[in-house]
């Protein structure tokens, strides 16, 4: 045994003469030894695995001994020899009995040239020193050159090539030949119903990037969808505690139907809600988008599918993870209504001879209320999450727990979950591996918020409180139609919903069949809401109906049971994968509605409904069906030509007799260009794949019953009592069928200089036919429309994707992942009714236009304010300057609808998503920035609908005045919002195009040598979320249904990472 120390004077590192270990084992590897002394010490151990393969066992007992006398111990027992090199001890076999101490040395400069198999030189190759910050990159001809410690272990690292490590020795010059990583190019997708090769799928398929689960702190999934893949639309909907998104994939296929993707968790279609998923329990997203990716879903692939995969444990040791958040929210952007003083102003200039005496009193007294501020409250959320994971080479576990609290920027707007997760999968022998995969799940948001509605239209000029600090019931003396905004804090709320989430199954590997396997899925969704509400007779409300309640208990069960059968081969060059499927689901709904009224007092409050003047009950009930077999074969030659054939046949209970079974095929190539030998390219484009799909998929989104003729309840009175009765209210079409979508997507993958950049390219076309709409028809018997398959769209876009890796150095690094999609679609055809020029005629009633996109804005165009000099032209229409001016599209001096025209489309034209990640050292900067543009919507904020007395608030605006001849907006006073007869109230339409810095974020990953050997990973961040939004629209935010409802949240993140 010889030790040797090496000591570079340029360095401070310490020696192993002066590091104390506490440590004990008995009879492990040396391997396990080192890695042990590794956690509990700053130095990195060094060795060539053939130097250390056979060597025996060892065991250590040390209680502050040093590492010097540790590794003495080690090389008498095992015959190795021990140098350090600064932080690192390299390892070498000996049968030499020697210590020597302390050896001083010299830097050397190393040089070479790194290349790949076939010669060619390779740039930007990291060539570094492991446990330093030494290090450097090839030039452009492969060169490098580097002054670095005798006897140290060089580093050869680059993107989509094996590592190599490099002892020195006595060398000055090292040329280094780098291999393909083969695992990288064998990287597997998730693609439903299995797994494949990223370089065999022949579909449309996009994966979420790890970073944005991983490196961002998120509370729903959603969050992490938005602006990461091209094409995939997410809207935030709605704002507060738990806000709501709305989520298309390539655009809006569908007019009337649901175009919202499926969800399947784990293999099983999901029932619930995505905020119901913990993202830190998600391993991978993959979102399929054409035809052919989402064919095996048949009948609910035609607005694309969301597959997620759960974790699951890996063999080997224990490990244990924490990961915290905790954040404080302000909201970005609050419209600013009129206060006391404008308020009054505003009155006092439209119709003074309104304002009453409470209001002079409070104005005088100068104690008028901001409702926002009473509203108002610095929200936060802590979100604690902990997993367990692990197993044995049988049996595989991941444990999770989640605890979500967050307090809104609404008083009284809270929400609360609790969920968790146990995935278990074991292997009973060679040809049986048994799991589950179960999700339990509370969910709490108790608690009514007050309307920011009410409060941003109620009279600032009111008293909010009774001088016990109470809301006051009528905030406004003399005016009892005048409630109060806070009224909602008095009420009596519970909101509560559990869920169960269970997928157990069972894979069997046909014995003496290589490659057959039988794999059984039992999936079982539950979810129970209990939701109850009292007013009382403190609020307005229940003072006026001597209390109310609502109550609503809500049951949902969906089972599943999947048989799949898959069969996989390799001979020679050819690979053949095929999936067999057959399938049943059951999805039962019931719920138990109450209302009640009159109560003797509000004790009980809803508990005591059955004691109230007033009950009305009413139950609903639901079920439905659904059967499905699947055949797919992929098959691959050389993985340079790929096929996929999927076809799905589908029966859905809701259908008509005659047409509950539709059939869904769909074909997809593949070519890798970049395996044909011909290919010369190869040294700069690294990856060349060319796809094309064709397939149809179904849309099955209608009610259970929609091709069932209905009676509804028409009660009547006979002699003074009320008797049942029933009348038609749904005419059913026996023939109601699917809604079809016939979709070709051709697509390029690319990459180059070793795949250091990525491409993706996909243009497709979607024609959707037979469309669920309601035709209205002859009101005759009582009915005046029916739902029937009829009309056509279509949808046709680009998507384009890219990975760069910009800079890549041991020390710093950037990155670059952008996303950028165009859609279009358009209505083709409606009923099939000419006029007289033989032209299909448009659905003016419900806005569809032939040749137009299917959500769009129709409407007179409101331009502008009259003016002084346009008395003349405004007398025309008995309007005088300051009233709003509206256009007359024919001229005619009648506005009518022949003066409505298509003012932009709800639906945004161009989508993208940014992210830029910065790492220096162990700092990591991440960016994400993302758009939505072409988007016009209504502004239901910008109007001054504050009725004749002038009882409701409104929004700061530039009126006109005959000194302020603005033509941003008419004048104050009553009639100005009109002209011709057509109010101009809720016709102000705006560009709600946006560009948003969506988050940023900076972590820290603590190096392992100052996390004392306690922890495997500690990573701190912060974060700030919806930091600042560029656009031009008026109101609280472009992305959010309402104008009146909960503002957007901005949020400051601090967030630990730590696994053990």
């Amino acid at each position: 045994m010889s030790l040797l120390l090496a000591h570079n004077g340029n360095a401070q590192v310490k020696n192993i003469e002066d590091v104390s270990v506490h440590l004990s084992l008995n009879e492990v590897k040396v391997e396990k030894a080192f890695k042990q002394l590794e956690k509990i010490t700053e130095f990195n151990f060094v060795f060539a695995t053939r130097e250390i393969r056979n060597s025996p066992l060892v065991s250590l007992e040390s209680n502050g001994e040093s590492l010097y006398d540790l590794l003495v111990s080690i090389g008498s027992q095992s015959h190795l020899s021990f140098k350090q090199v600064d932080g690192n001890i390299h390892v070498k076999k000996s049968d030499k009995i020697s210590v020597t101490t302390k050896v001083d040395y010299e830097d050397v400069t190393v040089s070479g040239v790194v290349t790949d198999k076939n010669g060619e030189p390779i740039p930007g190759v990291t060539v570094s020193i492991p446990g330093t910050s030494i290090g450097t990159a090839t030039d452009l001809d492969g060169k490098y050159s580097l002054s670095v410690p005798e006897e140290s272990t060089l580093i050869f690292s680059f993107i989509g090539y094996e590592t190599q490590s490099v002892v020195l020795g006595t060398q000055s010059i090292i040329n280094v030949v780098l291999s393909e990583d083969i695992s990288s190019l064998d990287e597997v997708v998730v693609v439903g119903y299995g797994e494949q090769k990223k370089s065999d799928i022949t579909g449309s398929v996009a994966s979420i990037p790890k970073e944005r689960l991983e490196m961002v702190p998120i509370i729903n999934v959603a969050q992490a969808i938005q602006g990461s893949i091209p094409g995939v639309m997410v809207q935030n909907t709605s704002a507060g505690a738990e806000p709501t998104q709305n989520i298309m994939v390539r655009g809006r296929n569908s007019i009337a139907a649901n175009n919202s993707p499926l969800v399947v968790v784990d293999g099983v279609p999901y029932g619930g809600n995505l905020s119901d998923i913990n993202p830190n329990d998600i391993e991978s997203i993959e979102i399929l988008k054409d035809a052919s990716a989402s064919a095996i879903y048949g009948s609910r692939g035609a607005n694309g599918i969301i597959l997620i995969t759960t974790k699951t444990g890996n063999a080997g040791e224990l490990k244990i993870s924490y990961n915290g958040f905790y954040s404080v929210q302000d909201p970005t952007n609050v419209p600013d209504i009129l206060n006391g003083e404008e308020f009054y102003q505003f009155k006092m200039a439209r119709a003074p001879h309104m304002m009453t005496i409470p209001e002079q009193e409070i104005y005088d007294s100068g104690e008028w209320v901001n409702w926002y501020d009473e509203i108002l409250q610095t929200g936060f959320t802590h979100n604690q999450h902990v997993s367990v994971s692990g197993g044995t080479q049988k049996t595989q576990f991941f444990m999770s727990g989640g605890l979500l609290d967050v307090k809104g920027l609404t008083l009284n707007d809270n929400y609360l979950r609790g969920i968790s997760r146990v995935n278990v999968e074991t292997k009973i022998n060679d040809w049986l591996s048994l799991g589950t995969r179960s999700q339990f799940s509370y969910d709490d948001q108790s608690g009514t918020s007050p309307s920011w509605a009410d409060a941003r239209s109620t009279n600032p000029l009111v008293k909010p409180y009774d001088e016990n600090g109470n809301p006051t019931i009528y905030p406004w003396e003399g005016m009892p139609q005048q409630g109060n905004p806070l009224e909602g804090l008095l009420f009596d709320n519970k909101n509560e919903s559990f869920q169960i989430n269970l997928n157990n199954f069972a894979v069997i590997n046909i014995p003496k069949i290589e490659g057959l396997s039988y794999r059984i899925n039992t999936g079982f969704n539950f979810i129970f809401r209990d939701q109850a509400t009292y007013k009382g007779r403190d609020t307005r409300t229940g003072l006026e109906v001597q209390g109310e309640a609502e109550t609503s208990r809500y049951r949902y069960n969906s089972t599943l049971i999947e048989n799949i059968l898959s069969y996989k081969k390799n001979i020679d060059n050819h690979s053949i994968f095929g999936t067999a499927l057959y399938s049943f689901e059951s999805n039962k709904s019931s719920s138990n509605d109450l209302l009640a009224r009159g109560f003797e007092n509000d004790h009980l409050k809803y508990y005591a409904a059955e004691q109230a003047n007033f009950i009305s009950p009413n139950y609903d009930f639901n079920e439905s069906y659904l059967i499905s077999q699947m055949l797919r074969v992929n098959y691959a030659f050389d993985s340079r030509y790929l096929v996929t054939v999927t076809g799905r046949r589908d029966g859905f209970s809701g259908f008509g007799k005659s047409t509950k079974w539709g059939i869904f095929p769909s074909i997809a190539l593949g070519w890798n260009i970049g395996y044909e030998d011909f290919f010369t390219f190869k040294d700069v484009i690294s990856e060349l794949k060319l796809r094309a799909s064709y397939g149809v998929n179904g849309n099955q989104a209608v009610g259970s019953y929609q091709s069932i003729t209905r009676l509804g309840e028409y009660h009547y009175v006979d002699s003074k009592e009320t008797a049942p009765g029933y009348r038609p209210t749904i005419l059913g079409d026996p023939n109601l069928a699917w809604e079809s979508s016939r979709t070709f997507n051709v697509g390029l993958d690319m990459g180059f200089l070793n795949n250091r950049f990525v491409a993706n390219v996909d243009i497709y076309e979607t024609s959707t036919t037979d469309l669920l709409l309601n035709r209205i028809i002859s009101s005759v018997h009582g009915i005046s429309s029916l739902t029937t398959n009829i009309g056509e769209t279509n949808n046709k876009g680009v998507e384009f994707s890219i990975l760069s890796r910009n800079i890549i150095t041991p020390a710093f690094s950037w990155t670059t992942n952008g996303n950028l999609s165009a859609n279009k679609n358009k209505i083709v055809s409606l009923y099939g009714i000419l006029d007289e020029d033989g032209q299909e005629i448009d659905d003016y009633a419900n806005n569809w236009f032939i040749g137009q996109p299917i959500s769009v804005n129709y409407d007179f165009d409101v331009n502008g304010t009259w003016q002084l000099d346009e008395v003349d032209e405004a007398t025309k229409w008995g309007s005088v300057p300051g009233q709003v001016k509206i256009d007359d599209l024919n001229g005619d001096y009648k506005l009518d609808n022949d003066d409505r025209k298509i003012l932009g489309q709800e639906d945004p034209v161009l989508m993208w998503g940014l992210t830029n990640t910065f790492t220096l050292k162990n700092f990591t900067l991440n960016v994400f920035i993302h758009g939505m543009h072409g988007i016009t919507k209504a502004n239901s904020l910008m109007n001054d609908h504050v009725l004749e007395e002038v009882r409701n608030n409104t929004i700061k605006k530039d009126w006109w005045t005959p000194d302020n001849p603005t033509n941003e907006w008419y004048g104050n006073w009553l009639g100005a919002d009109v002209m011709g007869g057509i109010l101009a109230r809720n016709r102000i339409y705006q560009n709600a195009s946006f560009v948003r810095i969506k988050d940023v974020s900076l972590s820290y990953l603590f190096p392992q040598s100052n996390i004392l050997g306690v922890f495997n990973n500690l990573r701190v961040a912060a974060t700030g979320r919806n930091l600042y939004t560029f656009t031009n629209w008026i109101g609280l935010d472009p992305e959010l249904s309402s104008q009146t409802s909960i503002p957007l949240q901005r949020e400051m993140v601090l967030g630990l990472n730590v696994s053990f």
